[in-house]
């Protein structure tokens, strides 16, 4: 008479551990060229695990990143290891993480940068919403449009107006024609727009047309999550807003 509890026991069980989520998958690093690297780390959205992709940039006077790990407030150990995935690879300090707009998979490892003593820039904006989300706030000085050089590699940091969100920028590496398109960029394997709770869904479609004229001659396009390629990324960006719009009529 115990077989019905028995079961009724493996069945609760079984089901507990169907429930469970699956593990994290680790930092990916994968070069790009002997100079820049894509890091690529993994957050959980709608009860998936979604690759998140930064760069690492390699200059005479140390590494530059572009996004912190996806990481949380309460666990920050993506950003952790792509710290020491550099000091055990690179053998260079970090410099700077350039943040790309604040949402949990740009600035979710601010802390852990900052107590390795990274600094961490962004626009006005991203550092005033990095602060309304809970994150600390990054360094507030970069315009809209500019170009510094970092060991002799120069980076353009730039607004194209608003898409993801209003504060989105893309980091193009003249020297690479490498551009780091972040969220405001989908994937050529991209289905569907993703997080649009922060977009601006009418005014995307001219900020990706401004990307294509300042950079239309990228060999390589990084979008925030999943894979990158070439340029058809940001016509990938206009057919997949296209296809929403009409949609959502």
């Amino acid at each position: 008479m115990r077989i019905l509890p028995l079961l009724f026991l493996a069945a609760l069980l079984t089901g507990f551990a169907r429930t469970q989520p699956a593990p994290k998958p680790k930092l990916v690093v994968t070069p790009l060229n002997d100079r820049v690297y894509v890091h690529t780390t993994y957050g959980v959205y709608q009860n998936n695990s979604i690759p998140s992709n930064g760069l690492i940039i390699k200059t005479s006077d140390g590494i530059v990143l572009v996004d912190t790990g996806w990481d949380t407030k309460d666990d920050t150990d993506n950003s952790r290891q792509l710290l020491q995935w550099v000091a055990d690879n690179l053998r260079q300090p970090v410099r700077m993480c350039i943040v790309t707009h604040a949402h949990e998979d740009r600035v979710g490892g601010i802390s852990e940068m900052r107590k390795a003593g990274v600094r961490v820039i962004s626009t006005p904006l991203t550092a005033q919403k990095s602060v309304k989300l809970g994150y600390d706030a990054p360094e507030s000085v970069l315009p809209n449009d500019t170009t510094f050089t970092v060991g002799q590699v120069p980076i353009r940091c730039y607004f194209p107006g608003e898409g993801h969100t209003s504060d989105n920028i893309v980091v193009w590496l003249p020297n690479e024609q490498i551009l780091h398109g972040g969220c405001f960029v989908k994937s050529v394997g991209a289905f569907g727009m993703g997080n649009v709770a922060d977009a601006n869904l009418n005014e995307w479609v001219n900020s990706i047309r401004r990307v294509k004229t300042q950079f239309g001659t990228a060999k390589i396009v990084v979008p925030g999550h999943d894979e990158w390629g070439d340029t058809r990324s940001l016509e990938h960006t206009l057919q997949l807003l296209s296809k929403h719009a009409a949609a959502n009529r």
